[in-house]
């Protein structure tokens, strides 16, 4: 660990309680503290839904001011009560990346973003043009500058969020689940740039995070947190990690280098889906993404598609849905996809979206889950679609939060809540975006069990992209790379 000395702590967060609002039968954090020494590279680890999100956003100064109500705490930044600074005086301390990229941007391209974010700090206007194009090269996005978000696949978003982060120049930057949607190789570039960005300017780093591996070269220090936000142990750092394992397995996170158990392949029970010399765009005018592709998706198996970020498996998935327009022949079920009507269509193919917060449909947790069973399994009763939906969300972790706003969940909780509410419908083709991302260990394990289990037994196709290849290698039958514009089987 690096050499503090007696300087003022960069970050001081103390007996914090929150909750989002006032008839919550529990707070999100209780009585949680942290503190980050200066200088360091931090990264905090706990089960989704501990409260690690929460605590990044009170301790940025989002929340109590936008949402939930500070019961007891007070946050410091290099000493200063931060309940005392503007959004501008904070931000010179401490920028924050959202576990979602979208709600970070407030305009349409990257290139404006940057200029707005410079402006905001007062920076030379004669000298904008310069840095936008030096942090774009950095982060290897420059042909990203002028491309509208709405066309950036999740990967590329996180770093055009990142670019503007870097880019304010902030003594700290905070980062929600920086690398849910991105590749490996552009996880350990961000790694490796903002481990340059401590060793230059100093600059604090924390970090929450499900997986540990990328860090293991750059981390000073790993914290494990319980429920409620509670340290459970600190002062890990990579050279001690290894004794830790237990009580990372017994909190049920991820631990470096643990493998996901191999499930058997299962033969295919017919097929769902048929690319035939398909080709398809980012968007309109943009670049090709895949060309000239035939393959086909089974019935009873379970198909991974992996690849760079913005290689275009969200994009695929989104051309199956009729989202997207195409060269080539889709079939579904034997029909020409051209020639289906969208209501029939989402009678055969359920999605999670990689924002699952884009499908919800009700207020409530526990509302969306009935609204679910009410379309797709009509025959139950008000009693048996409670109890249905109660099992559900117990075995999902999700029961006690059944009255909170689907919105007030955490990222992971919301993409459970996602998964488990297209299991409700009777589609035979599920088309998963990432569905384990920002999920811990246990939550991950139970998701693609219950996915094994639906393919297995009720003979569904399900294809789900990651970024995740031992996932991949683990859960999948059969596993496509997109690669040079080609689906390629791995």
């Amino acid at each position: 660990m690096k050499n503090r000395g007696k300087t003022v702590e960069f970050l001081s967060a103390e007996h914090v309680t929150f909750r989002y609002f006032e008839l919550a039968k529990h707070n999100i954090l209780e009585d949680a503290s942290l503190v980050i020494h200066p200088g360091t590279i931090t990264v905090i680890i706990g089960s989704s839904g501990c409260g690690k999100s929460t605590m990044a956003a009170v301790c940025a100064g989002l929340y109590p001011e936008n949402a939930g109500e500070l019961l007891s705490g007070t946050v410091r930044l290099c000493g200063q009560d931060a309940a005392l600074l503007s959004p501008a005086q904070r931000s010179r301390f401490l920028t924050l990346m959202f576990q979602n990229p979208d709600l970070q941007f407030c305009m349409d391209t990257l290139r404006k973003e940057l200029r707005f974010c410079l402006e905001n700090i007062s920076f030379l206007a004669e000298q904008m043009d310069s840095r936008i194009e030096s942090f774009a090269k950095d982060l290897s996005i420059g042909p990203l500058l002028d491309r509208r978000f709405a066309s950036l696949s999740g990967g590329e978003k996180q770093k055009a969020a990142l670019c503007c982060l870097l880019a304010l120049d902030s003594q700290g930057i905070l980062l929600d689940e920086p690398f849910a949607n991105i590749d490996p190789d552009s996880s350990s570039e961000i790694v490796r740039m903002l481990k340059a960005q401590n060793a230059a300017h100093n600059t604090t780093i924390i970090a929450i995070d499900h997986q540990l591996d990328h860090w293991l070269e750059a981390a000073d220090e790993f914290i494990l947190v319980g429920k409620g936000g509670q340290i459970l142990k600190r002062g890990i750092t990579p050279d001690t990690l290894a004794q830790y394992e237990d009580l990372f397995l017994s909190q049920g996170v991820f631990f470096p280098g643990r493998q996901y158990p191999s499930a058997e392949k299962t033969p295919p029970k017919g097929t769902a889906v048929v690319l035939n010399r398909v080709s398809i765009r980012s968007e309109k005018k943009g670049p090709a993404l895949l060309t000239n592709c035939s393959l086909s998706f089974e019935y009873g198996q379970i198909t991974a598609l992996t690849g760079s970020s913005g290689a275009g498996k969200t994009t695929l998935f989104h051309t199956l849905l009729k989202q997207r327009p195409y060269d080539g022949t889709i079939l579904i079920n034997g029909k020409d996809l051209r020639k289906i009507r969208e209501k029939d269509l989402f009678q055969m193919i359920g999605i999670v979206f990689q924002n699952p917060s884009q499908q919800f449909t009700t207020t409530n947790v526990l509302d969306e889950v009935m609204e679910n069973l009410t379309i797709w399994c009509p025959g139950l009763n008000a009693d048996q679609k409670q109890m249905r939906a109660k099992e559900l969300l117990s075995q999902y972790g999700l029961w006690e939060y059944r009255r909170y706003s689907p919105y007030m969940l955490s990222q992971g909780q919301q993409r459970r809540l996602a998964v488990l509410s297209v299991l409700c419908g009777e589609q035979k083709i599920l088309l998963l975006d990432e569905p384990t991302y920002g999920q811990d260990d246990r939550s991950t394990r139970t998701i693609m069990e219950q996915l094994r289990q639906k393919a297995r037994d009720q003979g569904l196709c399900i294809i789900f992209s990651t970024h995740d290849l031992n996932l991949a290698a683990a859960c999948a039958d059969v596993t496509y790379t997109i690669q040079e514009k080609e689906l390629k089987p791995c």
